[in-house]
């Protein structure tokens, strides 16, 4: 038995993977994340016989796993998102092309076909799937922008981009000619190298997200779209009336003052339902749940802002966002600019030189 270099990434990945389903699996968040590597570690442990060992004249495995990473790649991206465990019995039927790929591997050229035509179906319902995430964490969630879902994109776009280079390294031979690079061990050195580090990648972003919000429930992405903003004379001065009574607590309260205060806690503190919540903000400002409890926390901020100038202080407006219910400076900044048409330090300037706009000054839907 022969080891090449590349071979020693293939079992420096075992090592990696093999680390990350011990760090996942006790989490059933992430049980898909601990499957993606379970399914690393078995693939390159078959890689690793088929180069050394001869075990590819026996049975020829390799080829089948392609079919097996699509669909835990979007079960990995719904787990992270969705509140409870990341795989269930119901979930089986993701892994039947891969079962039948394993009996198939003769037919290298259908298996890989096929691989790729799931990376990039999966790989459309992966980023769907975060699309509807954002709507809906938007509707339910103040804290909805200050989740960042990059590593989520990144994850998506590596196993695309990865797929795309294994085409042109193993199929695209007319492209050689041109590149020959491609052709050669090293670039399939560089492609094994370059997982290794997402591998890593990979388990870090999933217990980071983990970590950063309980997640939805299940039934939350699936929840129908609110009401349209002209609603019948008689429901919008039901929502209306709903309306004042939401704020009058949120404000008396200060309820937005919680950087992580959802949809529930404010229906439950007005005694109505999650819907009316949602329909009453929609009909009376225009804006979805999270948008108004951000414009309210601008309207602390400025308040504040406006005492200190009056009063000769000076606390630091990063303070002051957090007080309010920020979470981020960068949400912080971006929303206050919405609001109020200028940035922190221009309004704060605007006070000091005797400019003391309203306390409401903010910019309506």
């Amino acid at each position: 038995m022969t080891l090449q270099p590349v071979n020693l990434v293939h079992i420096a990945l075992i090592a990696i993977a093999g680390l990350g389903v011990l760090l996942t699996v006790s989490q059933p968040r992430l049980r898909a994340v601990s499957a993606l590597m379970a399914m690393s570690c078995t693939w390159m442990i078959f890689n690793v016989l088929e180069e050394t060992a001869g075990f590819r004249d026996i049975w020829l495995v390799t080829p089948a796993f392609r079919l097996a990473y699509p669909p835990l790649v979007y079960l990995t991206v719904r787990g992270i998102m969705i509140a409870g465990p990341a795989l269930t019995w119901r979930d089986w039927p993701h892994a039947v092309p891969f079962l039948i790929a394993l009996a198939l591997t003769t037919q290298i050229a259908w298996v890989e076909h096929a691989a790729r035509i799931s990376l990039f179906v999966y790989s459309a319902a992966a980023v769907w799937l975060i699309h509807r995430f954002r709507r809906a964490t938007r509707e339910t969630r103040s804290d909805a922008r200050a989740i960042q879902l990059n590593g989520l994109y990144a994850l998506i776009g590596f196993y695309v981009v990865d797929g795309v280079f294994d085409v042109l390294r193993m199929d695209a031979h007319w492209i050689h000619p041109y590149w020959p690079w491609l052709g050669t061990q090293t670039a399939y050195l560089f492609q094994i190298s370059v997982s290794l580090a997402f591998v890593v990648m990979l388990i870090l972003i999933a217990v980071r997200h983990s970590r950063l919000f309980e997640g939805l429930e299940p039934g939350a992405l699936d929840a129908p779209r609110d009401e349209p903003a002209t609603p019948a004379p008689g429901d919008e001065a039901a929502a209306t009336e709903d309306f004042r009574r939401i704020d009058t607590v949120v404000r008396g309260e200060a309820l937005y003052s919680e950087p992580r205060l959802t949809r529930p806690e404010v229906a439950a503190a007005a005694g109505l339902g999650e819907r009316a919540v949602s329909r009453a903000i929609k009909t009376a400002t225009g804006r979805n749940f999270n948008d108004y409890i951000n414009s309210l926390r601008i309207e602390d901020v400025c308040a504040m802002m406006q005492e200190d100038a009056r009063a000769g202080t000076a606390q630091r407006v990063i303070d002051l966002a957090f007080t309010a219910g920020f979470s981020s400076k960068s949400v912080f900044n971006a929303v206050f600019k919405r609001e109020t048409g200028e940035t922190p330090s221009a309004y704060a300037a605007g006070l000091r030189s005797g400019e003391d706009g309203p306390v409401s000054g903010i910019r309506s839907a």
